[in-house]
């Protein structure tokens, strides 16, 4: 059976390709997959990242079938909206190249049923670790990353009494003091408004298929988070 293989970020540039179609025995797993991959491109080295099977997290024993689409993730990085935002709609998510601006979703998310309207922007750091952050480049994962924020947000919605929430993450090259990432979240309390923005934020960085590389004047650098323990391969 042939499935269709891709990669991102780190795992890209140590496989020379971004994409290839890989010939397996049927019953193959996703675990015999990254092992004829890492017999391949002997520069490549898959464990603890994360894999996604037709845009789901799964792990080394998920069984492939003709077709799948398996993707191979490094640790995420954890993090258009062209400022523009319409309609009555409770949810505004996604990826996009253009700036963040974060004053039509504050006004958007303050409506008189919410006493409470809490922002989060993540902005670039210079300097991070003591040395000059010329600027960041993102690179994410398209629909597999829309369908993580909006599972995100779903997980919200599951712990508290929630307004209006927007996440919007940044791609492409971001620099000093701009935004990469913003979260708005409007409730009828504070301490639910504050917790949930909390805890997108965190989940962003866990499980959010985005990654960002780092450029300096002496070079560049691949950041890394942590994998989580159920998607270790």
């Amino acid at each position: 059976m042939r499935v269709k293989v891709l990669f991102f970020a780190l795992f890209r540039e140590r496989a020379g390709t971004s994409t290839l179609e890989l010939e397996l025995p049927q019953g193959a797993t996703v675990g015999d997959a990254k092992e004829a991959l890492e017999a391949r491109f002997p520069g490549l080295e898959l464990s603890g990242g994360l894999a996604a099977v037709n845009q789901h997290f799964t792990g080394a024993d998920h069984p492939l079938h003709e077709g799948d689409e398996l993707a191979f993730l490094p640790p995420v990085s954890g993090g258009g909206a062209d400022g523009s935002v319409h309609g009555e709609e409770q949810d505004s998510f996604g990826l996009t190249s253009d700036p963040l601006n974060l004053q039509p979703y504050v006004e958007w998310a303050s409506a008189p049923p919410y006493g409470a309207v809490v922002v989060f922007l993540g902005t670039t750091r210079s300097p991070n670790r003591g040395k000059e952050v010329t600027y960041l480049e993102y690179e994410a994962y398209p629909g597999m990353a829309e369908a993580v924020m909006r599972q995100i947000i779903t997980e919200m919605r599951q712990r508290w009494v929630l307004g209006r929430i927007a996440l919007w993450h940044r791609t492409g090259r971001v620099h000093p003091a701009e935004a990469s990432i913003l979260i708005v979240v409007s409730a009828p309390h504070r301490p639910e408004g504050f917790e949930a923005c909390r805890y997108a934020i965190e989940r962003v960085k866990q499980i959010l298929p985005v990654w960002k590389k780092e450029f300096a004047p002496d070079g560049s650098h691949w950041v890394e988070g942590h994998t989580p323990l159920g998607f270790r391969l």
